[in-house]
């Protein structure tokens, strides 16, 4: 099971790459484009946060908050109703401090403005949080066996993402000089 390959199969499907597109103002090429990168990304910072002491805790929270929605299911009614609003609160949540990088990253590769790629952002986090929540039927998980399943998912994104795993070495190369390299090591396998 590939989460992030789903989920961009479910957003080619139908009508849906075409009302995300709509609903933040871009071209459907772009929105792809960005999800195909934030995707990953939102998924590696969920494996980066459920590895750190409380960060499960609030991943599970999140996971609450969602309940049993995954706004794939039904894209055109989660776009036009309020808890799509709330989905910017839910991406800074997830990629804290690296959001505005990660963001204007994406912007400059799919020509997007910065804005636009924000309001993607907003509406992967709960597709990704929603798939998560649907996939485990409620149930929750402790902290050791979230942590590994998003690590396991985090690095299947990155395989299947080449612009998101280069994108990923440059944040996390600015933000951690490790000599070791582990967490570039987990998130890639390498």
């Amino acid at each position: 099971m590939d989460i992030v390959g789903d989920l961009m199969k479910q957003v080619a499907t139908g009508d849906n790459l075409s009302m995300i597109s709509k609903s933040v103002g871009g071209d459907e090429k772009g929105v792809q484009s960005a999800l195909s990168m934030g995707l990953p990304m939102i998924m590696g910072s969920m494996a980066d946060t459920a590895s750190k002491p409380g960060g499960a805790d609030m991943i599970t929270g999140l996971l609450g908050q969602m309940g049993d929605e995954n706004p794939v299911d039904n894209l055109g009614g989660f776009l036009g109703g309020s808890s799509a609003l709330g989905g910017s609160g839910i991406a800074s949540s997830l990629l804290g401090s690296q959001m505005g990088p990660i963001q204007n990253t994406i912007a400059e590769k799919t020509g997007l403005p910065s804005a636009v790629v924000g309001q993607v952002l907003a509406i992967a986090a709960p597709m990704v949080l929603g798939y998560i929540g649907k996939m485990s039927g409620g149930q929750s998980m402790d902290q050791q066996g979230l942590a590994g399943m998003l690590g396991e998912q985090s690095k299947m994104a990155m395989q299947s993402s080449p612009e998101a795993a280069g994108m990923a070495k440059n944040l996390m190369g600015e933000v951690k000089k490790e000599k070791s390299g582990g967490f570039l090591k987990r998130l890639f396998g390498k």
